[in-house]
């Protein structure tokens, strides 16, 4: 076994969100010399509407990493993580297999925001259009989305990249909206890098004459935000603008939002030879 392999992979393995959990069976693997394996893990997270109350249910994330060993030497690379979600409230997986590209991966929590329906801004590697004779790659601030209301040929969630030429900015977006008490900068700021990580945040919203509690969250798609009630109930774009200011949202197709919170978890490991 090459052991500075060894320990790369489990900082990448890290890096992904896995933290130490997946080291033993990783270990496991990489002594028995088979041409490829792949290691699972189990893990629960809250949903947003029950976070005062978790015992009313969890979502199950189950992520199963694979590796290929080299044909030239003893070194294992990460090739994919296939993450599926079984939300609380249904009994039909939703997956979705994601490449493990060095410089662009996609971690297990932000795995799991997709499947539940979030976007998230991420920054990419691409190639530098300006200056080809280098070949060098640029670093762009992207939105990700799954398009969960259809499948391609290999039943995978097609992803959704929105670059910044796409249009959307969020900053501007959200002043738009009736939100409540956002004189203070610093709240400001740190409402804007949340939606930006894909989170749902809980603020006030002025409507229909009314200051009332909402959740909102980034909809880089329709250049909106997703806005729901204490319930968790979609808001209609035409009650928050009744000029009609913002395009409706359309909001089909998109799963309860989530919190962020690790509640149980364990691992495993498959081999092929």
């Amino acid at each position: 076994m090459d052991d500075k392999n060894f320990e790369y992979l489990k900082k990448s393995l890290d890096y992904l969100g896995f933290g130490t959990h997946l080291n033993q069976v990783l270990l496991e693997g990489m002594n028995k010399q088979s041409i490829s394996f792949s290691i699972g893990f189990n893990q629960r997270y809250i949903p947003s509407e029950f976070k005062s109350n978790p015992s009313q249910g969890v979502d199950k994330m189950h992520f199963e990493i694979y590796l290929n060993k080299s044909k030239a030497s003893e070194v294992y690379f990460l090739t994919s993580m296939e993450a599926k979600l079984t939300r609380y409230n249904s009994n039909d997986p939703i997956q979705k297999t994601f490449e493990l590209d060095k410089q662009n991966r996609i971690s297990a929590l932000q795995a799991y925001k997709l499947l539940c329906g979030q976007s998230f801004q991420k920054d990419i590697f691409v190639l530098d259009l300006d200056d080809l004779q280098e070949n060098k790659n640029k670093k762009v601030a992207v939105w990700h989305k799954l398009d969960l209301k259809v499948t391609d040929r290999d039943g995978e969630h097609p992803m959704k990249l929105f670059f910044p030429e796409y249009g959307f900015d969020l900053e501007k977006t959200f002043d738009r909206y009736p939100i409540a008490d956002m004189q203070d900068s610093e709240k400001l700021d740190a409402a804007i890098k949340a939606l930006k990580f894909g989170n749902l945040i809980s603020l006030k919203m002025e409507l229909e004459g009314k200051v009332i509690p909402v959740y909102l969250s980034a909809d880089p798609e329709y250049k909106s935000l997703n806005v729901y009630d204490e319930r968790m109930q979609p808001i209609r774009q035409d009650r928050m603008f009744a000029g009609g200011d913002i395009q409706q949202n359309i909001s089909g197709g998109f799963s309860s939002p989530i919190n962020h919170q690790e509640q149980s978890q364990d691992s495993s490991a498959k081999m092929k030879r």
